[in-house]
């Protein structure tokens, strides 16, 4: 298995591509549930252009981290720290969430990322994160996805060897979810997954999505 390779910095139009729907809905659930459990300030590593700072709309403290300048110069929200998941510029047992959603796949070793992740996090303190599987969007790719080294085959296992079994929860989902009306939306949506562009010749739009992926929950004991 191999980590994702980001390439935001180097093709940002590729990460632009992508349109919001196209995704499995976790930024929304997430950021109720933490606002639900009284969370005062999240850490969202590798946050990107600030999705689920806008889903969390001000309603409690939020800081992005990501090491892409590119992404960080695009982020809808403020602050913004330029920071690698593995070394995080946060004082140990300081803060009361951490999310990592869709950005654990770009690791070699997401372990390091997630033991970084509960050093931040104070006991009692919530992790969330997500993957998606490498059976997702069968229309498009019936062979599945190369695995890469956070998918939901094994995110919880992964999680839970640093978080203990007792401490995780998973959500899992595996439904038709995200519909591409025309030939141009395939065309977008293969760019933005890194699919090859005859994925366009192969289907007849509209084509129905079915996504296959997990989030997973996490408390520091």
């Amino acid at each position: 298995m191999a980590a994702l390779p980001p390439d935001y910095d180097f093709d940002p139009g590729r990460a632009r591509s992508f349109q919001l729907g196209w995704q499995e809905d976790v930024h929304g659930p997430v950021a109720e549930r933490l606002i639900a459990q009284g969370t005062r300030c999240v850490v969202d590593v590798g946050c990107g252009i600030g999705r689920f700072g806008v889903a969390l709309d001000g309603r409690t403290g939020w800081i992005g981290v990501d090491n892409s300048p590119q992404q960080l110069r695009d982020c809808l929200r403020r602050p913004v720290l330029h920071a690698d998941a593995t070394a995080l510029p946060v004082r140990k047992d300081s803060v009361d969430a951490i999310v990592l959603l869709w950005m654990l796949y770009h690791l070699d070793d997401p372990l390091a990322a997630l033991r970084e992740a509960k050093r931040v996090l104070r006991a009692g303190g919530i992790l969330a994160a997500c993957a998606a599987s490498r059976w997702n969007d069968p229309e498009l790719v019936p062979a599945g996805y190369p695995p890469t080294t956070f998918d939901a085959e094994d995110a919880a296992e992964l999680v839970a060897e640093v978080f203990g079994d007792a401490n995780v929860d998973v959500e899992r989902w595996d439904e038709p979810m995200v519909t591409l009306h025309d030939p141009d939306e395939v065309t977008a949506y293969a760019r933005s997954h890194l699919l090859p562009v005859d994925v366009a010749i192969r289907v007849s739009p509209p084509v129905t999505l079915t996504k296959r992926g997990c989030l997973v929950w996490a408390t520091k004991a």
